[in-house]
């Protein structure tokens, strides 16, 4: 099904809220009515330059990583527009957890200024939560980051067609060793008719599990090509 339900009231007054107020940049104060974030701030954002396009690490000339020499993931590209450090992560734990739903404007903004020379997929499919995840946050931020995605890009964005069935642990609260059992056969494809290239959508790529496994999944359901777009990736300092 695709995405045209209208939102929540609680997600209207937030977004109503926070067109009111967003006049000021959310980093420094400076008064920029165009943006939540001011020019110079967004110039300071720790972008991520080079990096490998399969699995979006670090790398020096935009090749292979390693690693994904070795084991390449499920996904055939990811693209990633930051790296998870100071302010990013506090802008998304801001979108994730505290309602700031007009985040999703911009990160899709200058998501779409890093995707205009790529050819594009059919289809966004967000990462699921599970229901009583979301029943307890109140809205997937993924989702409306692609629902954003949708209206930038014309692009359909479908949240049914995946469905997360394995209520998990949260990854950040384990060992990275134990994030890939974890995750495993997590999600379920409820719709065989998707089309051979989708992108699927979430917030911050870390170890990969999570999208491996989704991955996967759309995988075994006849998808042939699948990328993973997020908004920042983190940088493994061991």
């Amino acid at each position: 099904m695709i995405e045209n339900a209208l939102p929540t009231i609680r997600q209207r007054v937030v977004q109503l809220y926070s067109n009111l107020t967003a006049t000021h940049c959310l980093l420094c104060g400076a008064i920029d009515k165009g943006s939540c974030l001011c020019v110079a701030c967004i110039n300071q954002l720790p972008k991520l330059e080079n990096s490998c396009p399969r699995c979006a690490s670090p790398v020096s000339h935009n090749l292979l990583c390693g690693s994904c020499l070795q084991h390449p993931p499920e996904q055939n590209s990811s693209v990633s527009l930051f790296v998870y450090a100071s302010p990013i992560d506090r802008l998304i734990a801001d979108f994730k957890y505290h309602d700031m739903l007009f985040l999703s404007h911009f990160f899709a903004e200058q998501m779409v200024e890093q995707l205009k020379y790529r050819p594009l997929p059919q289809l966004l499919i967000p990462i699921p939560l599970h229901p009583r995840r979301l029943r307890e946050r109140g809205y997937n931020q993924s989702l409306e980051l692609a629902k954003q995605l949708s209206k930038q890009l014309s692009i359909a964005v479908c949240s049914k067609s995946l469905i997360r069935i394995k209520d998990s642990q949260p990854q950040t609260s384990l060992p990275y060793k134990e994030r890939e059992k974890n995750i495993q056969r997590a999600f379920k494809v409820v719709n065989t008719m998707l089309p051979t290239h989708i992108a699927l959508i979430d917030d911050v790529l870390t170890t990969g599990h999570t999208a491996n496994s989704a991955a996967k999944t759309l995988r075994q359901a006849g998808v042939i090509n699948i990328e993973v777009w997020t908004i920042a990736r983190t940088i493994r300092q061991d």
